[in-house]
């Protein structure tokens, strides 16, 4: 991808495969130790876009970023009760997908949530690819897991749930009440996600990525960069696609399915929460 990466995390991830209907994100190892500190704060630097939505941080003034920046923190939880929450996988699929897929946010997920501390419902992002000559709704779900064939297992139900066309209808009402009157192309996406808009035309412009960040017992036995690493991670991926592509019985939606191997979940939402932590009181 030649356009710039608005995070420039490509000193930090690497997309190590890049099909189709499969992408395979490297992290990887520096000093024989696997580099959780880059990937902390390139996950963090995510924070305000996500929290805030993409569109109201174009106009904020230098004078109020601190502020803004706590405003974020805060937005996402104030609980030390992390630890089974679904913030930090969907932190991991924006960036996936602002600097890997090259997608803007369309509204922001937080949106879809009632109170604070209380988790968003609905797609884990909402997001567009909006280009002259290709336009893309991208409605993604993401997982931060233990284990990775428990992680698609969990996608694989979400897919079934978030294709019936109740549950559509119903999201897309929520999100076509939601775009910022600022956003490029609004009368396009607002036309897409019209009640009356066929399905069939939906499903033409719709990509659906399936992010599964999680525990690898890659780094069990590996703390280099080496040949071995890099086959053992591409055999793993194709496994966990093969589950994926079994399990998946919908064939008219465009699916592609985002793997993260890293060495412990517990450990980096930890991290991430401090992190978190740290801005709310800045």
């Amino acid at each position: 991808m030649n356009q710039p990466r608005p995070f420039e995390s490509e000193l930090v991830i690497e997309e190590k495969i890049s099909l189709a209907e499969l992408r395979g994100y490297h992290v990887g190892f520096d000093q024989k130790q696997f580099r959780l500190k880059p990937l902390v704060d390139i996950i963090r630097s995510v924070i305000p876009e996500y929290a805030l939505g993409y569109h109201q941080g174009q106009d904020v003034h230098m004078t109020k970023m601190v502020e803004r920046m706590k405003d974020a923190a805060n937005t996402i939880y104030s609980t030390d009760k992390f630890k089974n929450r679904g913030e930090f996988g969907e932190l991991i699929l924006h960036l996936l997908l602002r600097d890997f897929f090259g997608t803007v946010p369309l509204i922001s997920t937080i949106f879809f949530r009632d109170a604070v501390n209380v988790p968003p419902h609905g797609f884990d992002s909402v997001h567009v690819i909006d280009r002259p000559a290709y336009k893309k709704l991208v409605l993604g779900e993401s997982k931060l897991y233990h284990s990775g064939k428990a992680g698609i297992a969990d996608l694989l139900k979400d897919i079934r749930i978030h294709v019936q066309n109740d549950y559509l209808r119903q999201q897309f009402n929520l999100v076509s009440r939601k775009i910022p009157a600022n956003a490029d192309n609004i009368r396009h996406w607002q036309q897409l996600l019209h009640k009356n808009q066929r399905l069939d035309s939906i499903f033409q412009s719709l990509i659906m990525p399936m992010a599964c960040t999680y525990d690898s017992e890659l780094f069990l036995n590996h703390t280099d960069n080496t040949a071995e690493y890099f086959k053992e991670f591409e055999e793993e991926c194709g496994e966990l696609f093969n589950q994926f592509n079994n399990g998946n019985t919908i064939a008219n939606v465009e699916f592609v399915l985002l793997l993260l191997p890293i060495p412990c979940k517990k450990t980096l939402n930890k991290a991430l929460h401090e992190r978190i932590q740290a801005m709310q009181v800045i």
